[in-house]
């Protein structure tokens, strides 16, 4: 195994450095190849802009470690936020190498030039679900939840403020019955779990005919202060799939509502 020597936090800065984006679909056999290759493709379109990262790499260049985030002005978000606060997108480090520090070095590197910028702290929302931005990990850190809703967790670390304005997005889309069946996929910063169900909507609602009408949204500030919803997939107006779905889950989901 290698040492931490071995090791270099490095900030994207070139288009080409997403062709090693997200690192957590390159542990284990990835099931979803299509989905990551459209959220790489997403990223080096918008690095510099509505997301920024650091990759933790290895001597010879394997990414084990990611952080994405963009800065509020810009962010793709459940929250509306006062400029000048960075937002974590998300954070991971292979699994193989946990626990041996690369996480902490990611995560000092990130806050060392956030500082140098003087952001004035950082948000992240978490979820209360072990390996899935869990708000544990970030509560040990020294961030302090501000907002809850349902399974989710707004937390805020203060750097040069001590306090932060935001607003939870209200989703515009009224949740409705009856046919067509209206389904609207929201793309921006892109999860390979989540692009992987949105692929299989894609498909299956071809099944459906005219009995279904797919509309897709790509993320900007101003289609989420329009629509409100920063991610997924609503099916008349409800968030019914997640991410990670089966086929057969997202049938059956597309057919409650028929």
């Amino acid at each position: 195994m290698k040492g931490t020597t071995d090791v270099l936090v490095k900030r994207l800065v070139q288009d080409d450095e997403a062709l090693k984006a997200y690192c957590c679909m390159t542990e284990v056999p990835n099931p979803w190849p299509k989905a990551l290759c459209e959220c790489r493709d997403w990223v080096a379109e918008n690095l510099g802009k509505h997301v920024e990262g650091y990759h933790v790499q290895l001597g010879e260049g394997d990414v084990i470690g990611h952080l994405y985030y963009a800065l509020s002005e810009q962010a793709l978000f459940s929250y509306q936020v006062e400029p000048g606060v960075a937002v974590l997108y998300c954070e991971w480090v292979q699994q193989r190498y946990q626990k041996r520090g690369f996480g902490a070095r990611l995560f000092e590197t990130f806050l060392r030039d956030l500082k140098q910028d003087n952001a004035k702290g950082v948000l992240v929302e978490a979820t209360d679900i072990q390996g899935q931005m869990y708000y544990g990990h970030y509560s040990s850190r020294g961030f302090e939840i501000v907002h809850e809703s349902g399974h989710h967790k707004l937390l805020f670390l203060p750097l040069s403020a001590k306090e932060v304005a935001f607003r939870r997005r209200e989703p515009r889309i009224q949740p409705r019955r009856g046919l067509p069946v209206e389904i609207y996929l929201f793309q921006g910063f892109l999860c390979p779990y989540e692009v992987s169900t949105q692929l299989l909507v894609r498909e299956v609602a071809q099944e459906f005919g005219n009995q279904v009408k797919i509309q897709e949204i790509w993320l900007t500030p101003e289609t989420l202060d329009r629509y409100g919803v920063p991610s997924g997939v609503l099916i008349n107006g409800q968030q019914k799939l997640a991410g990670g779905e089966t086929e057969r889950a997202v049938r059956q989901a597309i057919m409650e509502e028929l």
